[in-house]
Order: structure tokens, then C-alpha cells, then sequence
């Protein structure tokens, strides 16, 4: 396998769209703007995509449920900054968890969790930690 893809729906596809790459900063590897709607490809880690779509008849909105996406990243604590001066909608504040990640949980416009984290040494925490 080379790519993992994860297709998140928007009725709001501009809001949607600033989210991605505004907001969390994720690059553009591809945009269209079709007759059945637009898309756009984000880079979010290392082989995988978030692919935002518009709503259409090929691809209609469905709410998320029951599912969360963990993106790991490499500095936890600037990104946590960085979307809550954004005004984004934390779900779950930054903080260690016991097997071994410093994350917190937001949402995006289409109510798709995300789970953002680093890797910790809990014997070891960040200074940004303490």
C-alpha cells in the first residue's frame, strides 16, 4: 500500500477547505472544480490524504460517526496553540494520556474528529509538558 485516503464530506466546502489548509496548515496536493462539485487533496502525514469534498450526487454528505482520525505531529503543543487562537472546536484539551501520547481532539467543520499527538517518554515528558 502506498496511500491512505480518508474522504470527508462538506456542505460548506469553503469553510471546510480553510479548516484544512488554514487552520491546520495542511498542504494542497491537488485541487478541481467540476460540474459535480469541488475537491481538494491535502497532505496530512506521510502517505496519507484528507480528500474534502463537496457535497454532490456522487458524493453526498453524510455526518460522521463513530469515527476519529489520529494525525501524528511533531511539535503537540505549537499545533494546539496554533488552532486554538484559530478559534477551532476543541473537544478534548492538550494533555498526557497513559500510553504514551500528548494530543488533544477537535472537530472540524463537518463534525469529523481528529485526534492530534506526539509520541511521549512518559518517564521523560517535554518541558512544554510540565
Amino acid at each position: 500500500m502506498s496511500e491512505l485516503r480518508v474522504l470527508v464530506g462538506t456542505t460548506d466546502f469553503e469553510r471546510s477547505s480553510a479548516f484544512y489548509g488554514d487552520v491546520l496548515g495542511f498542504a494542497v496536493t491537488e485541487h478541481w472544480d467540476d460540474p459535480d462539485g469541488r475537491g481538494t487533496l491535502y497532505r496530512a502525514a506521510s502517505g496519507s490524504v484528507i480528500e474534502v469534498v463537496e457535497d454532490s450526487p456522487h458524493h453526498p454528505f453524510e455526518q460522521p460517526a463513530g469515527v476519529k482520525i489520529a494525525i501524528e505531529v511533531d511539535d503537540v503543543d505549537a499545533f494546539y496553540a496554533r488552532v486554538v487562537q484559530a478559534g477551532a472546536e476543541i473537544v478534548d484539551p492538550l494533555g498526557e494520556r497513559p500510553w504514551g501520547h500528548r494530543n488533544f481532539e477537535l472537530l472540524d467543520p463537518s463534525g469529523l474528529h481528529l485526534v492530534l499527538f506526539t509520541p511521549i517518554d512518559l518517564a521523560h515528558p517535554p518541558a512544554s509538558a510540565r
